[in-house]
């Protein structure tokens, strides 16, 4: 790195052999070796979106009923949240803040087995707090309750890095956010 070249020059002159000065502190060129095998910087998701472990979340500031959330993520090219995992929902949880959000689990009535918006059956990781049809997250777990109440949401998808790997299998692109 450049500071490595700086310490070096300033400690060790003689080490450095006989380099004019200026080759020392030139930045590499465009056709250095270095540039072309050092990755780009690129969003891996969309500003206003907060990515972990290869998921793009989007804890919104508005609040509405369950149906119209999962209408807000659909418009943004995601869906509520579903929760693959402990960490998952450990994040989910520091992440919100204190505000309750909607995510992607619910079923058809009482009694019946909860699902996740993506069609996978509720595998039973987690306790669901509650009697209505539809999960949010609380304080410091997953309840149920209501459809139609009005709160907060969280959206999630793949982020571009996952997306572009699975692009590879597929048509699909990068995208670009």
């Amino acid at each position: 790195t450049l500071t490595s070249v700086l310490l070096l020059t300033a400690a060790l002159p003689s080490e450095l052999g006989t380099w004019p000065a200026a080759a020392a502190f030139r930045p590499p060129s465009s056709e250095s070796s270095v540039l072309k095998t050092q990755p780009q910087f690129m969003a891996w998701c969309p500003d206003g979106w907060v990515g972990y472990r290869g998921k793009c979340y989007y804890f919104s500031e508005a609040e509405e009923n369950w149906n119209n959330s999962q209408r807000h993520c659909s418009v943004l090219g995601a869906s509520l949240a579903v929760i693959d995992s402990e960490q998952d929902l450990d994040f989910m949880l520091r992440y919100k803040g204190v505000s309750e959000h909607w995510i992607g689990l619910w079923r058809e009535q009482e009694r019946e087995t909860w699902k996740w918006v993506n069609g996978s059956d509720f595998n039973s990781s987690f306790p669901i707090r509650g009697g209505g049809d539809c999960a949010y997250l609380n304080d410091r777990s997953v309840s149920a309750s209501r459809c139609i109440t009005q709160r907060n949401w969280v959206c999630h998808k793949a982020d571009a890095y996952t997306d572009q790997k699975s692009a590879t299998q597929g048509s699909r692109e990068l995208k670009s956010f």
